[in-house]
């Protein structure tokens, strides 16, 4: 399912990464030109909070975000709770006008996804 850098392989490959730092966000992005709310990314990054996601989200081309949910637990857990969140909201899949890495983890900006983040610990 995952196209991105994180998917079973890795971690199995991987088996000291599934204990590292990770953070599952939610972003509305907006395109820069239209500054339209265009739509909302879901994804992972290695790190323990927001900052982690900004620093993702250098590579967002053309577009601001805004976070609105962040979840911190392990790099594999966050990636299983991705996942899950991907697989539940599938028919709300959104192809955003800019192709960015990433752009496969998009959601329309009406979808309830950030309704279902996992709650803090």
């Amino acid at each position: 399912m995952s196209v991105g850098v994180y998917n079973e392989t890795y971690f199995a490959s991987r088996p000291e990464e599934r204990e590292r730092e990770g953070v599952l966000y939610g972003v509305i992005l907006v395109n820069k030109t239209t500054f339209e709310r265009e739509c909302i990314k879901v994804g992972i990054a290695s790190g323990k909070d927001w900052r982690h996601v900004i620093k993702r989200s250098r590579g967002f081309t053309g577009y601001d975000l805004r976070i609105q949910r962040t979840y911190s637990a392990t790099l594999y857990e966050v990636f299983q709770e991705e996942q899950r969140l991907h697989k539940e909201f599938a028919a709300d899949k959104f192809h955003p006008s800019h192709k960015f890495g990433g752009h496969t983890e998009c959601f329309r900006i009406d979808s309830k996804i950030l309704n279902s983040f996992p709650k803090k610990r």
